[in-house]
């Protein structure tokens, strides 16, 4: 069997063409594949400023918290008012209603009472009769 040079060259061009379609399928394969990853990678990009603004978001909300926290310890550490034994020890050395009631933050009422109760005689006297 003699292969002749036509056939030869014929199958060489049939080789240098479905090596030539190869290729060109591969490069397109790989710049489809290349703006797939350019848009991963945007998408990576825009997820990390994204989480980067929620971190400082939370850090912003976690401050906060902890500011609220700090306030709340303050608050609960504090007695609401005064207490009443201040205001009674108050009376029985000459504090007048008004005093008791701007010192230890307690109505007329309750500071007539103590007055009354624990203020000595002459102011006892004086709430009694309405002179205060």
């Amino acid at each position: 069997m003699i292969i002749s040079v036509s056939y030869l060259a014929l199958i060489a061009a049939g080789t240098l063409a479905g090596t030539l379609l190869l290729a060109l399928a591969g490069l397109l394969l790989g710049r489809a594949a290349l703006q797939r990853a350019r848009a991963a990678h945007a998408a990576i990009e825009l997820a990390a400023a994204r989480t980067a603004e929620l971190e400082a978001a939370l850090s912003g909300a976690t401050a906060q918290l902890a500011e609220l926290l700090a306030e709340r310890e303050r608050t609960a550490a504090l007695p609401a008012r005064p207490s009443l034994r201040e205001a009674v020890a108050l009376s029985r050395h000459g504090a007048s209603i008004d005093e008791l009631v701007s010192t230890c933050r307690i109505g007329q009422s309750e500071a007539r009472l103590i007055q009354m109760l624990y203020g000595s005689t002459r102011d006892a006297t004086e709430v009694a009769t309405g002179r205060a």
